[in-house]
């Protein structure tokens, strides 16, 4: 990095803590984009995101009025179309320069030149890529009219190259967890994700109502409870445990980037109001909350006084009203709609 002076250094390591704000993969990209355009000026810049299986490119430019309509779509529709994608593209590597992507005059006589980079200011260009999926490279490329791109220019885009990398893998990777837990989450668990400030940024199904049931409500939505917050405040943070209701919640800090916090709720018994919104009478309760505790037909017969024929009568027509085959399985369908 010899071309860089303190300036340039502290300039392109401050990236880190601007990127560092938890923005969504996309709003991240536009932040990077503005950024680098910011740390190296240029008359042009672009963002372009690329599928690595078909090599389909999107492409945001700024301004937005920088090239004529259509024509980068027209021009090249996939990476391989344009010298300052394709490269990254092929493989990770440093910051390239357009001179050293394509022979100048071979660039001048082309379309690409004459339709798109002359129209937009973007003669003299220089891009940088990362990749941070397995299925897509993120090539970030800036156009100037008058005047080649420095050494220095290309070091400072090289450095900003790991940050990039950490902040967008971030990004992906909140989004693909937070859709993921939003749709489908475990069964009796959630997910809460957390940023740099320990606020809340994501949460899974029925981890906002757990919180709110075990530790009181919070004084601002994007806050935890108190009792969470202050269990953050104060390490080596041990699993949280409430037992409420008969529901017994644990709470575990995942460190990672984000942090995340994984609650675990236990059902202990049903609640009536539950059972009740499943459809079941009075008498399939009670035989469904005694097959919870007892187990065998012939012991719940006993102890609620009926025959072993009603028992089993009853427990055939809550299975069958739960759509379940077996009383085990009716009773996790019990303890799920307590939780």
């Amino acid at each position: 990095m010899v071309w860089l002076d303190d300036g340039d250094l502290q300039a392109a390591r401050s990236l880190s803590w601007t990127l560092s704000q938890g923005q969504a993969p996309l709003d991240l990209r536009r932040a990077a984009l503005a950024e680098l355009a910011a740390l190296v000026p240029s008359d042009v810049s672009s963002c372009n995101r690329i599928t690595l299986a078909t090599g389909a490119v999107e492409h945001e430019v700024v301004p937005v009025d920088a090239e004529p309509s259509g024509v980068f779509q027209e021009l090249s529709p996939t990476a391989a179309g344009h010298p300052l994608l394709y490269p990254h593209a092929l493989r990770p590597r440093p910051a390239v320069r357009l001179s050293e992507a394509v022979a100048p005059r071979q660039l001048e006589r082309s379309e690409l030149y004459d339709e798109l980079l002359r129209r937009s200011g973007a003669e003299w260009g220089i891009s940088i890529g990362v990749r941070p999926g397995a299925d897509e490279t993120v090539v970030f490329a800036l156009g100037r009219h008058e005047r080649q791109f420095s050494e220095r220019d290309r070091d400072v885009l090289n450095l900003s190259r790991a940050p990039l990398l950490e902040a967008l893998r971030t990004a992906l990777a909140r989004e693909r967890m937070a859709r993921a837990l939003a749709t489908e989450p475990p069964a009796g668990s959630a997910v809460v994700l957390l940023d740099d400030y320990g606020e809340i940024s994501q949460s899974s199904v029925d981890a906002d109502r757990w919180l709110a049931e075990h530790f009181g409500a919070a004084e601002h939505p994007a806050w935890p409870p108190g009792p969470v917050a202050s269990w953050l405040a104060l390490p080596p943070r041990p699993p949280l445990v409430s037992v409420r209701d008969g529901r017994r919640l644990t709470v575990r800090l995942l460190p990672g980037a984000p942090h995340a916090l994984l609650l675990d709720e236990e059902v202990a018994s049903f609640r009536p109001d539950a059972l009740q919104r499943l459809g079941l009478t009075i008498r399939e309760r009670e035989v469904l909350e005694a097959a919870r505790t007892i187990g065998e037909a012939a012991d719940i017969a006993d102890e609620l006084f009926l025959s072993l024929h009603a028992v089993r009568d009853r427990l055939e027509r809550l299975e069958k009203r739960l759509g379940v085959r077996t009383a085990a399985d009716a009773i996790a369908v019990g303890l799920q709609a307590s939780a």
